[in-house]
C-alpha cells in the first residue's frame, strides 16, 4: 500500500530533488543572500527552540530543570538579538551560533547528568550535549571559516539530497508503471 502510494507520487520526489539542487546551487552561486537567509532562519530557530526549552524546563519535575529555563531564555535572547541586527557579519553569526551551541550543550549535559536516574538512555543526551559544545567551540575558535563552512556544508548536503531524491523519484516512476500495467490488464480481463 505504502509502496504504491509512493510510486504514484513519484513526481513529488523529483520536484523535491530539483528544489534541493536549486538550493545547493544558489548557496554556491550567491553565498551572500544565502547567508542572509541563514541568519534569519537561525534567529527564528533559536527563538522557537528557546521557547520549547523554557516550557520544558517549567514542566519537568527534575531538580535541575532551571538549566533548561536558563538555556531557553538565553536562546530566545540570541534569536531576538539576531533578528534585531540582520546585518550581522558571517564572523559574528558563527560566534553567535557557536555560543548558542555551547550554552545549549552545557544545559543538556547538566540536565542529563542531574537526571541520569530519571532519563532513560541518558548517555544519548550526554552525547548530544558534548557534540553541541565541541561544535560551538569550533565555531567560536575559527568563526570566519566556521560560518562559510556551515553554509557550504548545507550546500553540499542539498546537492547530494537532491540527486538522491531525483534518483528515487525515477525509480518510483518505474515501479508505478509496473504497478499500473497489471492493474490495467486485470480490468481489461474482467
Amino acid at each position: 500500500m505504502l509502496t504504491a502510494l509512493a510510486a504514484h507520487n513519484w513526481a513529488l520526489f523529483v520536484i523535491r530533488g530539483v528544489l534541493a539542487i536549486a538550493l545547493g546551487t544558489l548557496i554556491f552561486v550567491a553565498p551572500g543572500p544565502a547567508l542572509a537567509a541563514l541568519i534569519f532562519v537561525f534567529a527564528i530557530y533559536a527563538i522557537v527552540d528557546g521557547l520549547g526549552a523554557t516550557v520544558l524546563g517549567l514542566a519537568v519535575p527534575f531538580a535541575s530543570r532551571w538549566l533548561f529555563v536558563v538555556g531557553g531564555i538565553i536562546a530566545i535572547a540570541v534569536g531576538v538579538y539576531t533578528l534585531a541586527n540582520p546585518d550581522v557579519t558571517a564572523t559574528a553569526l558563527a560566534i553567535v551560533i557557536g555560543v548558542f551551541a555551547i550554552v545549549r550543550g552545557l544545559a543538556e549535559l547538566g540536565v542529563a547528568i542531574a537526571g541520569r536516574r530519571e532519563i532513560p538512555d541518558f548517555w544519548l543526551y550526554v552525547l548530544s550535549g558534548a557534540v553541541s559544545v565541541v561544535f560551538g567551540a569550533y565555531l567560536v575558535a575559527v568563526p570566519n571559516e566556521g560560518a562559510v563552512a556551515v553554509l557550504f556544508v548545507i550546500g553540499w548536503y542539498a546537492l547530494f539530497a537532491g540527486v538522491m531524491y531525483i534518483a528515487l523519484g525515477v525509480r518510483l516512476r518505474g515501479l508505478d508503471k509496473e504497478l499500473t500495467v497489471p492493474a490495467t490488464q486485470a480490468k481489461a480481463a474482467s
